[in-house]
């Protein structure tokens, strides 16, 4: 199974997402001509949500249950892309 999840919104089709509630743990669906596409995800209050999709094998409730059990009080994000993104960041600075 499969999991998107993103910091920032990528359009579909042109349409863009409605913002959740500014509540820990609201979320709007992103639903283009009638079709879920996935899901905005308010993982605290007064930040910006995440994005997350399902993959192969796996469905939106699933996904989202998985992220919201993988959130700490670090970030915003997952712990896994976290931690991949800090490790970009590291090394974008090391190949400049």
């Amino acid at each position: 199974p499969t999991i998107g999840v993103a910091k920032s919104y990528l359009k579909i089709k042109g349409i863009d997402f409605n913002m959740p509630e500014n509540e820990k743990g609201s979320y709007s669906d992103i639903v283009i001509e009638e079709e879920v596409y996935g899901r905005a995800l308010k993982t605290r209050k007064d930040v910006k949500p995440i994005f997350i999709s399902c993959g192969n094998h796996i469905d939106l409730e699933t996904s989202h249950r998985i992220v919201i059990n993988l959130i700490n009080n670090e970030s915003r994000i997952p712990i896994p892309v976290r931690l991949a993104d800090l490790e970009t960041h590291i090394l974008r600075n090391e190949l400049k």
